[in-house]
């Protein structure tokens, strides 16, 4: 082999050992943005866990700025990922805390169509059109705005079997063939007054492999159980929905 072909060989292996340091990092301009993707994130691109990304695979924005009116200037810092858009509300806060960076309430605007621009400061817009799960294109699984039609349902007890199917139209019937799933009711949360399904709170309590302090450990997932996925606005359903063009069952509650 000849000395510029071990050159190319030397580049090409210095190249590969780069890569997962490369694609480790959600990338934005904001470091603490970058922490809280890589906590659970970082884990999964670097193919040391099997599992779905929390956030998604890389920032869809840049760090921007939106209308918020507790915020210094009036705005704040957001940065949008496949599954949330994270906020730094307060940048003198205390940066070790993990409230440090929010996790914007996507799913409660998009369900009652209320912009929040402030702690108590809302803009009405429409409820989204929008599939909560499967293809985008499925005309009959339920919306965003289909849930904003069961919001006051009262929560089912601790323990009792999850039967209810809600189709697109918000309505929700008895189906007790489902019964075959074994999915209960795991808690009540005390701040919203809604059930969370034995699957959900399973994976809000659940450990794995995650990134601190410079290397992968296991610990829990969630340092709290409600900071990735919000609170339950409304009760746990079922649903059918189409993936990849074929009817499926989905399980799916809806968080703050």
């Amino acid at each position: 082999m000849s000395r510029r072909n071990h050159r190319m060989v030397a580049i090409l292996v210095a190249l590969a050992l780069l890569m997962p340091v490369m694609l480790a990092t959600a990338q934005t301009s904001n470091d603490a943005f970058n922490r809280t993707w890589e906590r659970t994130d970082r884990p999964v691109t670097d193919g040391q866990v099997n599992r779905t990304w929390m956030w998604g695979p890389d920032a869809n924005t840049p760090v921007q700025t939106e209308p918020y009116i507790e915020a210094p200037g009036g705005a704040r810092q957001v940065v949008y990922f496949d599954k949330s858009r994270m906020e730094i509300t307060d940048p003198s806060a205390d940066q070790s805390s993990i409230w440090y960076v929010t996790n914007g309430l996507l799913a409660t605007e998009l369900i009652t169509g209320r912009l929040q621009l402030g702690n108590n400061t809302f803009e009405q817009r429409e409820p989204a059109q929008v599939n909560v799960a499967g293809d985008a294109n499925d005309p009959t699984g339920p919306t965003y705005a289909t849930f904003n039609t069961v919001l006051d349902v009262p929560p089912a007890s601790v323990g009792s079997t999850i039967l209810q199917r809600i189709d697109r139209n918000g309505m929700a019937t008895d189906s007790p063939g489902l019964a075959v799933h074994n999915v209960t009711v795991a808690t009540i949360d005390d701040v919203t007054n809604h059930a969370i399904a034995g699957p959900f709170w399973s994976f809000m309590n659940s450990s794995g492999t995650v990134y601190q302090d410079g290397g992968f450990t296991t610990a829990p997932l969630f340092e709290n159980p409600f900071f990735a996925t919000g609170r339950p606005i409304a009760e746990a359903y079922w649903a059918n929905v189409l993936v990849a063009g074929s009817a499926v069952f989905k399980g799916g509650t809806q968080a703050a």
